[in-house]
């Protein structure tokens, strides 16, 4: 950190604070705070180190090509300091491989190194890495083009995953520590990256697309949260004709922001967190606002046709009350009824009972009056007792005993032998008649009680249907629709006199006492401010603002002597200066004039960007801290180069740099046939005769 400048403490943010804010309470101040997710601890020196010690592909080259089609494997070993991955041909392969190791480092591939036709050649890619000293294998397996599966592998020391061959995975101390299918391989890289680089994500707001201006002239905003993929274009640097020094957009300053992170400016990932919760707070304020304005213009607009749809509902709430039956009166007729038929089901079972006795009566006198013309026998017993059964054992007499009785003259009871049958003509058929008349007045008696049980049965039934009818009347008073239909009709009331009293202030009879507070006035606040969640952020936005833009200076004075001479080494012609700002400027005098970075040549912008990361590197190793990964991928550093001399001199700057600046790492791309006279032979990854690379 900067000598000139102490780093302030959280009790020192806090007090400085609470004092703008009128001497609040500490407490209640961090309270806000932390509500918010803000934590102004004083950061710790930063220590990211991120080095390859290994890169391991497989895969099947398409048919078609200039040479080497079908099956490949690279094993490149790698380590910290300067390494060109050449060939004295284009189509090699060189950015292809970058490609493959971005996937790795990444989890997705780096969209400037991607060459659409290689995509699908790659099969399985292995990288071994040490990460803020932690050494890790990522293995990619590619069952689809750019849609792998990842494995994370984990090992007491580097040289036991070096040890391991081709895919191999087990080996001592090796443990498989997290595995991810495609959609969640980018989000376990980067969370493992910037867990063990100790990164924190950086929060930037920007306005919603298509989103109306407010009064103030400003849009609705969202917040966009950079991690892992956005810190990579510091790492990850190419000649793609783009105009951002340094990140994938310019929204939210977001170079600026990663050029603090990389310095380890102290509190600027803090800043971001509070003007991004300070923002929100203020949306939602004006949001709440807005609302409220529209809400007023809205009831502005809808006080007639409220007062209409009152009546409306009022009405109809009048008909349903006035359509609801008496549930009294439909319960006491349903208990009679259900007490006439109780009353019916008595009467009916009475006459039922009547009329089965009277069809037993009528079917013995039917087998007396048949007996006594069949048989002398019955005749002569005619006026005595003609048993069903034994009057003492309760036995039936049969059929097999009447006939004995009929034809030896037995008797069906005692079967001792009848009396002789007189022989009086008179006395029989007096005999018969009074059978006759017997069986007459059963037959008669039946016929009653049956038309008796015919009518108790109708009753009954008329008294089960007037039942059934008064139940289904009740049922019907008793319904939920009805009762729904009256319940939503009343809500209905209820909300659209509140809605006509808060739009017109009128009370229709109804919510006197919320039209009353309605109207009361609202009592101003006196004393001081309160303390409320958008002032504490307001006030520690500037307080940390203040400290993060005073180490920015210091720290952005020193980067720019370092763009300057950096870039004056790779060949930028007429470069006088750079002022790097606050707000991201370059701020370049070339030739004498004012150069925005945009307008810098694509091969310009490119050492402009790779002399903006190596003096982020030099301030923050100068300075005791590793701020920044140390490693720098660099695709085709001169591909636009047209002076020989000129090549040459960025290839030597790029390799000295790589061996002068301890623990970077740079891997570079080059056709150049310079990179043979300056890169040691150890130094250079390249395919067999300096031609393809698989």
């Amino acid at each position: 950190m900067s000598e000139e400048l102490a780093i302030p403490s959280e009790s020192e943010l806090h007090r400085r604070i609470t004092t703008r804010l009128g001497d609040a309470d500490p407490e209640e101040v961090a309270a806000i705070l932390t509500a918010h997710g803000l934590d102004l601890t004083a950061p710790l020196p930063a220590r990211r180190e991120l080095v390859v010690h290994r890169l391991y592909c497989e895969g099947v080259k398409s048919t078609g090509t200039a040479a080497k089609d079908g099956p490949f494997t690279l094993d490149i070993p790698l380590g910290p300091g300067p390494w060109a991955i050449a060939s004295e041909i284009n189509s090699a392969g060189k950015s292809s491989v970058l490609w493959a190791l971005s996937f790795a480092l990444r989890g997705e591939g780096f969209a400037a190194f991607r060459r659409p036709e290689t995509v699908g050649w790659f099969h399985y890619v292995r990288a071994d890495v040490e990460v803020g000293g932690v050494a890790a294998s990522v293995r990619l397996t590619f069952e689809r083009p750019g849609r792998p599966h990842a494995r994370l592998l984990s090992a007491d020391a580097l040289p036991a995953l070096l040890a391991l061959e081709g895919r191999g995975e087990e080996g001592p101390g090796v443990r498989t520590v997290s595995e991810a299918e495609p959609p969640e391989v980018e989000a376990l890289i980067g969370r493992f990256m910037m867990d063990r680089l100790g990164l924190r994500p950086i929060s930037v707001w920007t306005a919603e697309p298509g989103a109306p201006k407010g009064e103030d002239g400003q849009r609705d905003s969202t917040e966009q949260v950079h991690g892992w993929p956005s810190f990579f274009y510091a790492l990850a640097l190419n000649s793609a004709n783009d105009t951002i020094l340094l990140g994938p957009t310019t929204v939210g300053q977001l170079p600026v922001r990663l050029m603090q992170l990389f310095l380890d400016v102290p509190y600027a990932s803090e800043l971001t967190r509070l003007v991004t919760a300070r923002k929100a707070e203020l949306q939602e304020e004006s949001r709440v606002a807005r609302r409220a304005d529209e809400d007023a213009r809205a009831r502005q607009q809808k006080v007639e046709p409220l007062r209409a749809a009152l009546a409306d509902a009022q009405q109809r709430l009048r008909d349903l009350r006035d359509a609801q039956p008496d549930i009294t009166a439909l319960l006491q007729a349903v208990e009679r009824a259900a007490a006439q038929v109780v009353a019916c089901q008595d009467a009916h079972q009475v006459a039922a009972g009547q009329l089965e006795a009277a069809r037993k009566n009528r079917l013995a006198d039917q087998r007396a009056a048949r007996r006594a013309r069949q048989s002398s026998a019955a005749r002569l017993l005619l006026g005595a007792l003609d048993p069903e059964a034994c009057p003492r054992c309760d036995h039936d007499i049969d059929d097999a005993r009447r006939a004995i009785e009929d034809t030896e003259h037995r008797c069906s009871v005692c079967a001792n032998p009848l009396p002789d049958e007189p022989n009086d003509p008179e006395a029989a058929q007096e005999a018969l008649t009074r059978i006759d008349d017997r069986l007459a007045a059963s037959q008669a008696a039946e016929t009653r009680f049956k038309a008796a049980a015919d009518q108790a049965a109708r009753t009954l039934e008329g008294a089960r249907t007037a039942y059934e009818d008064a139940a289904a009347a009740l049922a019907a008073a008793r319904s939920g629709e009805a009762f729904t239909l009256l319940e939503q009709t009343q809500q209905e009331v209820f909300t659209l006199q509140g809605a006509l009293t808060l739009a017109a202030g009128e009370t229709t009879g109804a919510l006197p006492a919320l039209a009353a507070a309605l109207s009361e006035p609202i009592a101003q606040p006196t004393g001081p401010h309160p303390l409320n969640d958008e002032r504490v952020l307001a006030v520690a936005t500037e307080v940390v603002k203040e400290v993060v833009d005073a180490h920015s200076r210091a720290l952005f004075t020193e980067l720019n002597g370092e763009i300057l001479a950096i870039a004056q080494a790779l060949g930028v012609t007429n470069l006088g200066s750079v002022n790097l700002n606050l707000a991201g400027h370059l701020n370049a005098i070339k030739s004498g004039a004012k150069h925005p970075y945009s307008s810098f040549s694509p091969v310009d912008r490119l050492r402009m960007r790779i002399a903006a990361v190596v003096g982020m590197v030099r301030v923050g190793r100068r300075r005791g801290i590793v701020s920044h990964p140390g490693l720098l991928l660099i695709d085709a550093p001169t591909a636009d180069e047209v002076v020989p001399e000129t090549a040459h001199q960025v290839l030597q700057t790029l390799y000295d740099t790589g061996n002068d600046i301890p623990g970077i790492q740079m891997i570079i791309t080059s056709t150049e046939s310079a990179v043979w006279d300056i890169f040691p032979e150890d130094r250079i990854v390249t395919g067999v005769d300096g031609r393809e690379l698989f």
